[in-house]
């Protein structure tokens, strides 16, 4: 009946890494894929996927590249799981996260994604250019997990219907509603 006595689920801890483009963080992709050969790359959208696979077919042939809705535990053993992308509603990480048995886990994204730049990412970028930081460096932090949460409840106030979609970009078009 009342939810008085039960325990607050745990979340699954999100350590985010990102960098300025996604072309630097497809490159951080090779590296650290000829660094730890078990890790395993998720992807929530198809065009991501394809887009990784085929900029990296070249340096990385075998490289493991995972769809988020067809992944099952038992390929993720004795593997180093990064995801490379968020999902725009963090419940649906989450949800995903804890049927997986996860803890903790790192997302890989860049600021010129389609998430990122509804939250004027295109000022951080010139921010950290003025820094004097590169590309090819990420930054993490826990207040940048908290933030990108932030944004990720922000915009699940504002969904409707959560409508399967390709691409990131595709996905904040037909989801997000006053975007």
């Amino acid at each position: 009946m009342f939810d008085f006595f039960k325990k607050k689920k745990d979340k699954v801890r999100i350590i985010d890494k990102i960098w300025m483009t996604e072309a630097a963080k497809r490159k951080a992709i090779v590296n650290q894929k000829q660094n730890e050969p078990d890790s395993i790359f998720i992807f929530w959208f198809d065009n991501s996927m394809r887009q990784t696979e085929s900029s990296l077919q070249e340096s990385v042939p075998n490289i493991d590249l995972l769809m988020a809705r067809e992944i099952h535990a038992s390929q993720l053993v004795n593997k180093k799981i990064i995801f490379a992308e968020h999902y725009p509603l963090s419940q649906k990480e989450q949800e995903l996260f804890t049927k997986l048995n996860l803890f903790e886990i790192q997302v890989w994204s860049a600021l010129d994604e389609p998430l990122f730049k509804q939250f004027g990412s295109d000022k951080i970028i010139g921010m950290m250019k003025q820094l004097g930081m590169k590309e090819e460096e990420a930054i993490e932090h826990n207040m940048i997990s908290k933030a990108i949460q932030s944004a990720q409840e922000k915009i699940s106030k504002k969904v409707l219907v959560d409508q399967l979609c390709s691409s990131q970009q595709e996905w904040m078009q037909r989801n997000w509603v006053d975007n």
